[in-house]
């Protein structure tokens, strides 16, 4: 769970007129309907609404969710929701007092941003009331999610053992050496200028072949950076280059010079200097790593007990007619 997410969704809403004037409504009238009740405390539908519409904005385009998708983001919306209030509760319990002064920093912060909007100015009272009490939860929140996560160092058996199962973490890939000489053309250029890239390329491939020298080639012709140091980039990883690129690349031996690939830059021909194999670092090397994200694990481990938890000893009751 996100509590933040669930922060985001409230301060969106809680800007908007029509939220204030309904909620009002809703209170003046005695009509407020509950979504769902967490251990004696209600989160009204009108909240679950806020929270689904803010989401649906942030996350969708034009807010308009995909039918797919429709059940799995209401039971999100849901969940963020009762998760928040489990740990507004947990905070509560452990004497978690959130801290004045960075709410402070925080409401100042919003209403700089805010203030000259006129629904700011003509709800500014309920706006502040609710976002407040918002911003107060929050800190709560963070401070309880530093309490969990801040777990014991892991000693040197479970970090070793986590070195050993996840040995993918501590490889350092494989990786080629290559050198480029990039004939520069601009993206919105016509065809003709594309063509006479591509065939200045394939005499320049063809000089190569014959052993014509790279770097100086590189240095003439060559609008990358690359061009002062004779077209050397060094060692890079897959992934760093374009996929045409990387395609044409995979096909070579070391030494070997590519056929001109076109990319947006313009039109690129590569060497292969050197390849070095993917290598598993020693433990020795990686341990103060190891470290950091076994901690890590654990942190997000031990939140994640809490929650379970909480939600297996709270009494939970949902009504979804409506939404």
């Amino acid at each position: 769970m996100c509590f933040k997410r669930s922060m985001l969704f409230l301060f969106l809403f809680l800007l908007l007129p029509w939220h204030v004037a309904v909620a009002k409504a809703d209170e003046q009238s005695g009509k407020v309907e509950y979504f769902a009740v967490v251990d004696g405390e209600q989160i009204s539908k009108q909240d679950y609404r806020m929270a689904y519409q803010a989401g649906a904005r942030k996350r969708f385009y034009h807010g308009e969710i995909p039918k797919e998708q429709l059940d799995k983001f209401k039971q999100e919306v849901s969940d963020t929701l009762i998760e928040r209030v489990l740990l507004v509760q947990e905070a509560r319990r452990r004497s978690i007092s959130y801290d004045p002064a960075t709410v402070k920093e925080q409401l100042a912060v919003y209403e700089a941003r805010y203030s000259k909007r006129a629904d700011w100015t003509q709800h500014k009272e309920a706006i502040l009331k609710g976002l407040t009490a918002a911003l107060q939860e929050e800190d709560m929140l963070v401070q309880l999610q530093r309490s969990i996560q801040n777990v014991a160092e892991p000693d040197e058996k479970a970090m070793h053992e986590f070195y050993k199962n996840r040995k993918d973490l501590f490889t350092t890939p494989e990786q080629s050496k290559i050198s480029l000489i990039l004939l520069k053309v601009m993206p919105s250029s016509t065809g003709d200028v594309w063509q006479a890239a591509h065939e200045e390329a394939t005499q320049l491939v063809k000089r190569l072949r014959k052993g014509s020298n790279f770097a100086e080639m590189a240095r003439i012709h060559s609008g990358d950076p690359s061009a002062s140091n004779g077209g050397d980039m060094g060692f890079l990883h897959q992934g760093m280059l374009a996929p045409q690129a990387e395609k044409e690349i995979a096909k070579l031996t070391v030494g070997e010079i590519s056929e001109p690939v076109m990319l947006l830059r313009g039109v690129a021909i590569f060497r292969l200097d050197a390849k070095q194999k993917a290598k598993l670092n020693a433990f020795s090397d990686v341990k103060e790593r190891a470290a950091q994200l076994v901690k890590r694990e654990q942190g997000k481990q031990a939140w994640s007990d809490l929650l379970r938890n909480l939600k297996n000893k709270a009494e939970i009751k949902i009504d979804m007619a409506g939404l």
